[in-house]
């Protein structure tokens, strides 16, 4: 033994199991949940189609998110210290990283002031629009978390800055350095399935406010409506059968004939667990953002 006390030390980790645990057994759990799951939708709702393009998966998403960070550093934002973040991380290669940027620029994401230097060392300047849909995110988060979380509510007046809304995803970049299994898809089917794959935690998170509200889990039976999901998240029906074929070779869920997707108790436990690590993860942001420290 190192004389460490294994329960001061789950005390002092927020994203330990039984921290995560009690966040789960929180009589508000399935409330807060659901509307995180609600914020989410309404947010990829009011995104236009670049917006959509620059988020469409989680590397593009990760992308989006260090664009911010690095435009905190003293040597600011260019796309060769977004090329060097992205490689060193695993999050993108280099090519993808390349089609970002042009994409941003192209669609006034990022603007790119005139200068000797080539164009890829120059300092980006990040446009509202970019910070904007960050901090819609990060409220809708926020207030969610709130639901369990009463203390984070502090926090959301912060939020009006650019400045914080930068150092919030520099807080979230910090947290999964110290915690790089939080993204690296550990090998349950929520993560390697619905996350990782483009539109996956959309429809699951449809699917989620699809359920009967007096259920036993917080994923138990929801009706589907390929047609309803390939409209709304603008992917293909074909692309919808392959989630739920792969969900159901994992083991996760079955569609029945009655065209309803049962999910199993298994993954349910998953998503809670998933859903209260988030909870956490917004706390630490509170607290780094000034707000007191979580009860």
């Amino acid at each position: 033994m190192d004389g460490t006390d294994p329960i001061e030390a789950d005390e002092a980790d927020p994203l330990s199991d039984g921290a995560v645990s009690r966040v789960r057994g929180h009589p508000r759990f399935r409330e807060a949940a659901e509307a995180f799951a609600a914020e989410a939708l309404r947010d990829f709702e009011l995104q236009d189609q670049a917006t959509r393009w620059l988020l469409k998966d989680l590397g593009r998403a990760s992308l989006y998110m260090a664009c911010a960070i690095l435009d905190l550093q003293p040597q600011g934002l260019s796309v060769t210290g977004l090329c060097a973040a992205a490689v060193s991380s695993g999050v993108s290669s280099r090519g993808r990283v390349l089609a970002f940027a042009h994409y941003a620029l192209d669609t006034g994401r990022l603007t790119l002031p005139p200068g000797p230097d080539p164009w890829v060392r120059r300092r980006l300047t990040l446009a509202p629009v970019f910070m904007e849909q960050m901090r819609r995110r990060m409220r809708g988060s926020l207030e969610s978390t709130a639901l369990v979380a009463p203390e984070v509510e502090a926090a959301l007046p912060k939020l009006k800055s650019d400045a914080v809304v930068s150092q919030a995803a520099a807080a979230v970049a910090l947290l999964l350095k110290a915690r790089p299994e939080l993204n690296r898809n550990p090998g349950g089917p929520l993560r390697q399935i619905f996350i990782a794959r483009d539109g996956g935690m959309r429809v699951l998170q449809h699917l989620m406010l699809r359920q009967d509200p007096g259920r036993e889990r917080l994923m138990q039976t929801a009706h589907l409506s390929r047609a309803e999901l390939s409209r709304r998240f603008g992917v293909s029906r074909t692309h919808i059968n392959r989630l739920l074929a792969a969900g159901e070779q994992a083991g996760a869920l079955t569609v029945t004939a009655s065209e309803h997707v049962v999910f199993s108790p298994a993954f349910s436990d998953e998503v809670e667990a998933y859903c209260a690590g988030q909870f956490q993860v917004m706390r630490v942001i509170a607290q780094t953002l000034g707000g007191p420290p979580g009860a």
